[in-house]
């Protein structure tokens, strides 16, 4: 009897004990879970903040300065920093370096170039046939590539906008081939004239913030996280149920898919499409932009784009 109500006088304890555990890890994981929804609703303030000083600065800047040249040159400028953005979708999403960007990049150009000057399209739609066919195309090459990593996924995508230059310069026919394509009608997005100075800034630009905020979505959002559980480590995250190449996959396609945009939004600037968009040059300039402006935050490529 004496060994019985030991035995209950012990279990009683161990529950209590157990009891009490769990009732300091639930009171840590509520201040802890506490903790991150301050940091966000921090982290969200100050980003709207940015974005209504961005769009307050866009709108001062065009009502203020009235040379053409430094209007157009500040729609360039934002659309250099767009293209930076597809590249930090990578680099800081995934960790990866897509060397092979200016492939979409120039996808985009020539898209509208081929569109407007061969088939009779409208700017807005060899835009969209160019997302289209961008969509696609990045499908079919993330799934020769991203089974790669490291240095052989950079080289292979490299390769990639190398044959692309290749392939441009012998299809004369279509692409003018070293010539390029230039004499292009005038370019309007619906009832928007890209060839005015001050239209075409406020068109990359607002472009360039819209693009922001989807990432900054995006990045709060469950295909967020799990990118950011793929950058930090793919193995954990394999173990937890992440499907990293499908994750790469999608990350890749979306950074294709801005690459395009920006490229489409330069032609306007350039007047002329050449295989000189589809060089890596382009690539390295976007990506000292990310370095310099920081891989973790979304102003970072913006930041790089103004000061080079």
């Amino acid at each position: 009897m004496y060994q019985y109500r030991g035995r209950l006088h012990w279990d009683g304890f161990w529950s209590f004990l157990s009891c009490l555990l769990r009732r300091k890890a639930c009171a840590a994981r509520k201040a802890k879970r506490d903790t991150d929804m301050r940091l966000q609703e921090i982290k969200d303030t100050t980003f709207f903040k940015l974005m209504l000083a961005w769009a307050l600065a866009i709108a001062l800047y065009g009502l203020l300065i009235e040379n053409t040249f430094l209007l157009t040159l500040a729609g360039y400028t934002s659309t250099l920093a767009l293209f930076a953005l597809s590249i930090n979708v990578m680099l800081g999403g995934v960790g990866e370096v897509p060397l092979g960007q200016s492939l979409f990049f120039g996808l985009g150009a020539y898209a509208v170039g081929i569109g407007m000057q061969k088939l009779g399209f409208s700017y807005a739609l060899s835009v969209l046939s160019g997302i289209a066919i961008t969509i696609a195309l990045s499908f079919v090459i993330g799934m020769i590539t991203l089974r790669l990593t490291g240095a052989y996924f950079a080289i292979v995508s490299w390769g990639m906008a190398s044959v692309a230059v290749v392939a441009v310069l012998n299809l004369e026919s279509v692409t003018g081939g070293g010539m390029g394509i230039f004499g292009l009608p005038d370019m309007q997005f619906f009832t928007i004239d890209l060839t005015s100075p001050i239209q075409y800034f406020y068109t990359a630009a607002a472009t360039l913030l819209l693009i922001i905020v989807i990432l900054n979505a995006i990045r709060q959002s469950r295909f967020g996280y799990a990118l950011e559980s793929v950058r930090q480590n793919p193995h954990l995250a394999t173990s937890l149920g992440v499907n990293v190449f499908r994750q790469r996959l999608k990350a890749f396609m979306l950074s294709a898919v801005i690459a395009t945009i920006a490229g489409a939004l330069s032609v306007p600037y350039t007047q002329i499409i050449t295989h000189e968009s589809l060089n890596i040059a382009i690539t390295v300039d976007a990506l000292l932009m990310v370095l310099l402006g920081g891989t973790r935050w979304l102003f970072g490529p913006v930041l790089g784009a103004m000061i080079i």
